[in-house]
């Protein structure tokens, strides 16, 4: 399979077929249900993610679509289904313009309207309030629950500072929220801890030798852990109609820890095989050892440092490929090495764990099965990683569907880390019609026990989080 075409030209996959956007909000409660939906499973699952709302400029990429978030509420049995745009400063620019006023983020300096916060990458729920997030940072959005209307922006009472990127990071012990905020600008990355009063508490620059991009990061009991990846900017490829970016394989990865609770101690560097990585499944101390496993990308960039063109597997907005595998590094605090190893040759993406365990040790982690026979980012499976016995469990999408990232839910009175079910939307390619599964997760290959059809298309979504009943009043 090859990919082929411009980056403009990959980025123009993103808006039709599958990814088209949807335009109505929905609200449904008689919905058809095939199974039975388990009664020991009660809350709301609401997934984020891009949906255009006007034809995009220059420079779009997938990234850049206007926030809408999808959720199925499920109460005693009964589902009910929600659509709703975040409704962000700069959709409202659009709406008043009637066309899109921004460019996008491949466009180059000095093209147009730039940094338009979509709000459209992740979901936490913190401080008593939901709330949206950017992937390149900026003020998250609160949502209503359950109702999902976008009530404005949330800085923790004024104290948020530099923005708040996706992929923060809640300690179930501590109700604390832990965060990165970047910048093209020295100093190139903070770190940042919320308490769940509503204050930032920490908010810690990191040196780096220049600008890198930025996504996650992942914490344990002990550390905050944060990235210096060798993918850089390239501004010299010639004939590039977008940001280019390059991967330098011949500088290493460094892996960064911050002590969470010694605020004077230096970051602690180790050096890893080059890489990068959208995201991580979970963090845990061991000993003497940090432990962390994400899904790790060999060839991140399309074009490498060669200039050799590489379009074998799906391309995001034709710059970012897709070569994930399910990966682990132990890093010995005491000798400094660095043990690394892929724990499978699956392609994987969306990594996601039981995040009662997402700082102390997950067993069991559950990351989507990616196509490589399509040029865009699809799944066509899940698969559920046993990280002590090496199991692995799949379920199996039919063919000509696809789906996204998935979310595990521990059952009402359950025990045991993967009690309970995996949840998440599955969309059929041939009739654009968009399902709710709910999967057992100690018994994942038998497949769904609900699946719930929806009135929408939910086009592919990038993050979600499951709300228990009790935070929806």
């Amino acid at each position: 399979m090859t990919t082929g075409g411009s980056p403009l030209e990959q980025a123009s996959l993103y808006l039709g077929g599958v990814y088209a956007p949807v335009m109505d909000e929905v609200t449904a409660t008689d919905l058809t249900v095939i199974g039975e939906i388990p009664r020991d499973l009660n809350g709301m699952f609401v997934q984020n993610g891009a949906n255009p709302r006007f034809h995009p400029n220059a420079g779009h990429s997938w990234f850049d679509g206007d926030g809408m978030v999808h959720g199925v509420q499920i109460d005693d049995g009964k589902p009910v289904f929600r659509s709703r745009w975040i409704k962000t400063e700069g959709l409202a620019e659009d709406i008043a313009a009637g066309h899109a006023t921004y460019v996008g983020s491949l466009a180059k300096p000095g093209a147009g309207k730039r940094h338009k916060n979509v709000a459209n990458t992740d979901l936490v729920y913190h401080s008593g309030r939901l709330l949206a997030l950017w992937w390149e940072g900026g003020d998250p959005h609160e949502l209503s629950l359950p109702d999902l209307q976008t009530r404005g922006t949330f800085t923790y009472n004024n104290t948020l500072k530099g923005g708040l990127t996706s992929h923060a990071k809640i300690d179930p012990k501590t109700e604390e929220l832990f965060f990165i905020s970047w910048s093209p600008r020295p100093p190139f990355l903070h770190v940042g801890v919320a308490s769940n009063a509503g204050q930032i508490t920490r908010h810690t620059p990191i040196d780096l030798p220049g600008p890198r991009v930025q996504h996650d990061m992942a914490i344990s009991d002990r550390f905050i852990c944060v990235f210096d990846f060798p993918l850089m900017m390239d501004f010299k490829r010639p004939g590039q109609d977008t940001l280019g970016f390059v991967l330098n394989d011949e500088a290493p990865a460094r892996i960064g820890l911050v002590d969470r609770h010694d605020l004077d101690a230096p970051v602690r560097w180790f050096e890893a095989s080059p890489c990068f990585m959208w995201h991580l499944s979970s963090a845990w101390d061991e000993g003497d050892e940090f432990v962390l496993v994400g899904a790790r990308i060999a060839g991140a960039t399309r074009v490498d440092k060669r200039g050799q063109v590489h379009a074998d597997l799906p391309l995001v907005d034709g710059e970012h490929r897709f070569d994930s595998h399910p990966y682990m590094w132990r890093l010995n605090l005491r000798t400094g090495a660095v043990v690394e190893r892929q724990i499978d040759d699956a392609f994987v993406e969306f990594p996601r764990v039981n995040d009662a365990n997402i700082a102390s040790g997950a067993r069991y982690s559950y990351m989507a099965q990616i196509k490589t026979d399509e040029p865009t980012l699809m799944a066509n499976g899940l698969l559920k990683y046993d990280l002590v016995s090496g199991a692995r469990d799949r379920l199996a999408f039919p063919d000509h569907h696809v789906g996204y990232e998935a979310c595990f839910v521990p059952r009402d009175g359950g025990s045991g880390e993967d009690d309970g079910y995996v949840v998440g939307f599955v969309t059929n390619r041939t009739d654009m019609a968009s399902e709710f599964w709910i999967t057992p997760s100690r018994a994942l290959a038998d497949g769904p026990v609900a699946r719930i059809r929806l009135p929408q298309k939910v086009p592919p979504k990038f993050h979600g989080r499951w709300l228990p009943a009790s935070v929806l009043s």
